[in-house]
């Protein structure tokens, strides 16, 4: 699963977001945070529960300096082979 967060930038508020992140019951599998547009975006991949999941989405939904949040589902890596022809 795919979150991602729009933030003021504000180191402050990705402290925030981070707190959050770790009281789930999560595995983080990634976390970036960019700078762009004057706010930071912060794209992280987690494991775990849906509910855990869910919950780690509703916290983060009802802090006042988050500006917008997504959730997708991470597509599986596919390997492709290709065979030359002759």
């Amino acid at each position: 699963m795919s979150i991602s967060v729009r933030i003021p930038p504000s180191m402050d508020y990705v402290g925030r977001v981070v707190s959050i992140v770790r009281r789930a019951k999560v595995f983080v599998r990634r976390m970036e945070i960019e700078a762009r547009d004057s706010t930071y975006h912060i794209v992280m991949d987690v494991e775990g529960p849906a509910d855990e999941i869910g919950w780690l989405i509703a916290k983060l939904d009802k802090l006042p300096e988050v500006l917008e949040i997504g959730r997708t589902q991470a597509a599986p890596a596919i390997a492709v082979a290709v065979r030359e022809g002759r």
